[in-house]
């Protein structure tokens, strides 16, 4: 990859090797991967962060996801975000909805440099 990275197929294919080496199950290596990208984006942007990860590896994808309340009056913008805001990422969105922003580029990859560094 040209940024430094690994691609997904590398990143499978060594998750792959890590289980059948370590013999640790796939899913509780997927769980503990997640929770630490968890643990590596709350650092970075705030522990109050309402976030999500997920590792499909039918999809190839690793995906960490930002979560956000519509609210009238923003009082925690790691949590929250106004409805203009909502509204700007599309239309229908109403006070109360739960908007999920899709983490990518720099702010997921330095995410998941920490992340691989937690799990050493």
């Amino acid at each position: 990859m040209a940024n430094g990275g690994i691609d997904s197929n590398e990143f499978f294919s060594a998750l792959d090797a890590l289980s059948k080496e370590r013999r640790i199950n796939k899913e509780v290596l997927f769980g503990a991967i997640e929770a630490a990208l968890i643990s590596a984006y709350k650092k970075n942007f705030g522990k109050n962060a309402n976030v999500r990860a997920t590792i499909d590896p039918d999809k190839g994808r690793v995906e960490v996801l930002s979560r956000k309340t519509v609210v009238e009056t923003v009082e925690d913008p790691q949590c929250e975000m106004s409805l203009e805001e909502a509204r700007a990422i599309q239309p229908q969105y109403e006070i109360g909805d739960l908007v999920a922003d899709r983490q990518a580029g720099g702010r997921a990859a330095s995410a998941r440099g920490r992340a691989r560094r937690d799990l050493r």
